[in-house]
């Protein structure tokens, strides 16, 4: 997950680098680069689904703890455990429906846009069902932590 966050970052920096040098054609040249709207976004929904796993394997993605502060521990833990476990349903039956669109994609040589950018959609749609499938695996992992977790707590009482 960190090597694909990695690389994410890195397609970031070279974006900027894209986008700096296709606005200063513009500007100092009258002349953009060819196709820089068409890489933009199929760039980011790439470098979204890259980082996805790894942003929620640190805790990055935005969350409000107005409600999970009120309770007891127990019952964060079953909300935690809820909240993952949908998590890991949801991102899994997103590589579920889209498998077999990716699978044809690459058949056929997908491709996006028109003459003179086109760009090629199977590696993105890999990219997205990758992303996924390791949230959903995340998810999983999380959701297995709280069930240990709430196993360890209940020992603990038990024995206090």
């Amino acid at each position: 997950m960190a090597v694909l966050n990695a690389l994410g970052t890195a397609w970031v920096a070279g974006l900027t680098v894209l986008i700096c040098s296709d606005i200063l054609g513009r500007a100092l040249f009258s002349s953009p680069i060819i196709g820089v709207p068409e890489i933009v976004k199929v760039s980011i929904v790439a470098i979204v689904w890259l980082q996805m796993a790894h942003t929620l394997k640190i805790g990055g993605h935005l969350r409000s703890d107005v409600v999970l502060g009120r309770l007891s521990r127990r019952s964060r833990s079953i909300l935690n455990l809820i909240a993952y476990a949908l998590g890991a349903i949801v991102f899994g039956l997103l590589v579920f429906s889209g498998w077999n669109t990716m699978i044809m994609a690459w058949e056929l040589g997908e491709f996006e846009g028109e003459e003179p950018v086109r760009i090629p959609t199977y590696p993105l749609r890999s990219i997205v069902l990758l992303g996924a499938g390791l949230t959903s695996l995340q998810f999983f992992l999380m959701a297995a932590e709280v069930i240990g977790g709430m196993f360890t707590h209940r020992a603990e009482e038990d024995s206090g």
